[in-house]
């Protein structure tokens, strides 16, 4: 094994250096913001006294590199200095050892985060990123890295008074009343100051100031990582060549972005825009601090003071108390903004003391457009059930995969690479998940062997026969996400981001009408499934959904996918699952539905109406009388079918709308049949498949009425007065009145004491009272005038048959 190790190694430095070679022959360009997502003000084209520009220009970034040659390349050559011993010893004891063993690893991490600081800034941003991957470093070096996060050596004081003055063009007296001695915090590009302004309040406000000469060293940092990513697409290239990711555009999302935090006019800007969104998506215990634009510069920026402890400070179970808010902040800002913090690290997240989380430093935030968003949405409902068929298509819109992509080899790698990932848990539990999989759990040599190569299989299937490429904009969007879900992962180690953001998913889909979000609805309710091949609205789950937009998700497979078809036993009672239907927030949901309800209506219409009529039939024949002996039926008259004798039914005439009424003789088989055709079999199969849910949700005796059992019944009677009395039926002026409704109350005491069947349940009155009860005054308007319209247009419908019969009969 060590003398693979070895040669292994000894190949990729080989490759490594020359790709080195070519690309130091090339003439390296800046990132383009032609296509980038971060968000910038590019209305400025000042610069410094070096010709950098202090808000990203891509041109006057190239002119200085050209002019500052000798130092890049000395700039370069420190990196390397740096880089190369630090990965020779990690080199060194992977081929002696055949392992980094954990008593290397303290020392490891002590020299790593050395040599990151003196790299610089833009190198402690690397490892503040890293510094929140429980499930990916071990402690001891996130220990050391998270001292990256706010403990960075900080510069003099007097050099910061010095910069405040001449930003703000006055003494320091002028603004401020006083500020602290000391930095309270020192990071990577800044240090941040407690001041009280001059405004006669003594106001507290935190005063950030940027590092003297950063500009210029995050300039040569660019170059460095640029020609970095260089070597690396080369490997890529060689080894991977149908690999379509572009590393170099990747690296020049983020290095836009990173140039961009230097510009604290635009973080001030950044931060109003956040601040306001979040005022407006009304997030209970979610801050972002007010920014005083006035006081604020290029190099200055002055904010409201914030008391609390940074997450970094935090123990464990008080991250997993706030991961809940920071999630639905995070995904509002996705999701919903299209404007989200994308660095949001343990030192830029506070708890507040007297209760919720603060954002703070905005530099770096960007913006993704509606298609992607979209597209996003549908990735993450096809990931938690486990549509990878589904997801190939998401992938396509987001450009991660081609069009003319093999779904039959992609989808079960997709399986295999996506499935652990989805479970939670991180890089261990994926690790875990994977041996699991590839049958690499056991101790013994045949199966980690015969496992391995399994798995290495699949990884050149993906590296040599699936072209897939990463968006350049997942740069961003990927730091952000895999920050986020290492701070939740440090409080909850078993978290898992696609899971967790479900419910948000699940209410953003009833609550938005735009016709893509309407497609995605359409799919997770009307879908066909293994074992219902109906093309119908499926009721489990549409009472699934409003489970899981209320936080409560039924799982599939261990807990690890979403069931779209579960409704979970603790989930959401009839009143308040009734209440969110009709709130604000499911405007979405009833326009989707509003057809196919009347469609359900209809059909149920039809089958209570068809055994109504044959009940009351039965009922109302007059009964024969008995024969008599050896006289037999002398005093019987000839038996006679109720529903044979033709009636007179006055009917609609064929004017569209209008009731032009006319005079029909016709038998009650006959009047049924026109008002209420009988159902086809797909019709009855989704009666009763929606009749069973019903039974679940609401009981047995509503679910027995749409079925058209025991129609002429107290129960039923029961059902309709208690229907009436709760509005359900609609709150007509008629019904409405008080004499009205003490007429149905009095009618319902006397079926309830005629029907001695009820007693030991929840009869239907209380079934249906708790329905309504927690619906404000607004949802009973909106429930008023939904039964309304679909009143009318059963209505509708049948004066439809009718007056197509008539006119069939007149013509």
């Amino acid at each position: 094994d060590r003398i693979t190790n070895s040669g292994v190694v000894s190949a990729a430095a080989m490759a490594t250096a020359a790709v080195n070679a070519a690309v130091s022959m090339k003439s390296l360009s800046a990132p383009s913001v032609d296509k980038s997502y971060v968000a910038l003000d590019s209305s400025s084209n000042a610069i410094d006294g070096e010709g950098l520009p202090l808000v990203y220009d891509k041109d006057l970034i190239e002119i200085y590199w050209k002019k500052e040659r000798g130092a890049l390349n000395k700039r370069w050559s420190y990196f390397v200095g740096k880089a190369v011993p630090f990965f020779t010893k990690l080199v060194t004891l992977f081929i002696s050892e055949g392992e980094i063993n954990e008593r290397h690893v303290p020392g490891l991490s002590r020299q790593a985060v050395s040599d990151l600081q003196d790299l610089g800034p833009t190198f402690i941003k690397l490892g503040q990123m890293m510094s929140v991957r429980p499930d990916v470093l071990p402690q001891a070096t996130l220990d050391e890295l998270t001292m990256l996060q706010d403990s960075v050596e900080a510069f003099d004081t007097e050099i910061a008074v010095k910069q405040i003055e001449e930003e703000l063009g006055g003494p320091l007296g002028q603004f401020f009343t006083s500020i602290s001695e000391e930095p309270v915090a020192a990071a990577s590009l800044a240090q941040v100051y407690l001041a009280t302004l001059n405004d006669g309040k003594d106001t507290r406000v935190a005063v950030k100031v940027q590092r003297p000469q950063v500009l210029s060293d995050v300039s040569k940092d660019l170059y460095v990582l640029r020609r970095a990513a260089e070597v690396f697409q080369g490997l890529v290239e060689r080894f991977a060549p149908i690999q379509k990711t572009d590393y170099v555009a990747l690296f020049n999302e983020w290095s836009i972005g990173f140039y961009t935090e230097l510009d604290f006019a635009n973080e001030a800007k950044n931060q109003d825009r956040l601040r306001n969104a979040m005022i407006d998506a009304g997030i209970e215990g979610i801050t972002v601090p007010k920014v005083y634009e006035d006081m604020s510069t290029r190099r200055i920026l002055v904010s409201e003071w914030m008391d609390g402890v940074k997450l970094s400070e935090c123990e464990p179970e008080e991250i997993k108390e706030i991961t809940k808010v920071a999630q639905e902040a995070f995904l509002t800002q996705l999701f919903e903004n299209g404007f989200f913090h994308a660095d949001p690290h343990p030192g830029n997240i506070l708890k507040l003391d007297g209760g919720g989380i603060a954002l703070i430093d905005c530099g770096l935030m960007a913006s993704i457009d509606r298609e992607d968003q979209d597209a996003m949405i549908s990735a993450v409902i096809h990931l938690a059930n486990k549509d990878y068929a589904s997801l190939v298509d998401d992938f396509i819109r987001l450009n991660i995969l081609p069009t003319d992509s093999d779904r039959a080899a992609i989808i079960p790698l997709m399986d295999k690479a996506l499935s652990p990932y989805v479970k939670g848990g991180g890089a261990k539990k994926y690790e875990a998940e994977l041996k699991k999989m590839y049958g690499m759990e056991e101790e013994s040599m045949s199966s980690q062997v015969g496992g391995f190569q399994a798995m290495t299989q699949d990884a050149l299937t993906v590296l040599n026969d699936i072209p897939f490429s990463i968006p350049p904009y997942f740069a961003i969007l990927g730091r952000a996400i895999v920050t986020l879900e290492g701070i939740a992962l440090t409080g909850d180690e078993d978290y898992g981001i696609i899971m967790e953001s479900y419910p948000f998913i699940a209410r953003k889909l009833l609550a938005e009408d735009r016709p893509e979000i309407q497609q995605a609805l359409q799919e997770v309710l009307f879908s066909v499934t293994d074992g219902d091949s109906s093309n119908g609205l499926k009721l489990t789950r549409l009472l699934a959904l409003l489970n899981n937009a209320s936080g409560s998700v039924g799982t599939k497979e261990g807990s690890s996918f979403v069931d779209l078809d579960a409704v979970p036993e603790d989930g959401l009672s009839l009143a308040d699952g009734f209440k969110l239907l009709l709130s604000d927030n499911a405007e979405s949901i009833r326009k989707l539905l509003q057809d196919e309800v009347e469609n359900i209506v209809d059909v149920f219409f039809r089958q209570i109406t068809r055994k109504g009529m044959t009940e009351a039939v039965v009922t109302f024949s007059p009964p024969r009388l008995p024969s008599l002996p050896f006289l037999g039926d002398i005093f019987s008259l000839p038996k006679v079918q109720l529903d044979d004798i033709p009636l007179p039914f006055l009917l609609p005439g064929g004017d569209g709308d209008r009731i032009t009424p006319s005079v029909s003789l016709m038998t009650v088989n006959e009047f049924t049949d026109l008002i209420a055709p009988k159902l086809n079999r797909d019709e009855e199969i989704y009666a009763i498949s929606i009749a069973d849910a019903a039974e679940q949700f609401v009981g047995v005796d509503a679910a027995n009425f749409l079925r058209g059992d025991g129609l002429i019944s107290t129960q039923s009677a029961k059902l309709v007065l208690a229907a009436a009395t709760t509005g359900l039926l609609g709150n007509t002026d008629l019904l409405g009145t008080p004499t009205a409704q003490n007429t149905l109350s009095s009618l319902s005491d006397i079926l309830q004491r005629m029907d001695q069947n009820s007693s030991g349940s929840k009869s239907v009155e209380e079934t249906l009272a708790e329905a309504t009860s927690k619906l404000s005054a607004d949802e009973k308007e909106r429930l008023d005038e939904i039964v309304t319209e679909l009143t009318g247009r059963i209505l509708r419908r049948v004066r439809t048959r009718i007056a197509m019969k008539s006119s069939s009969v007149s013509s």
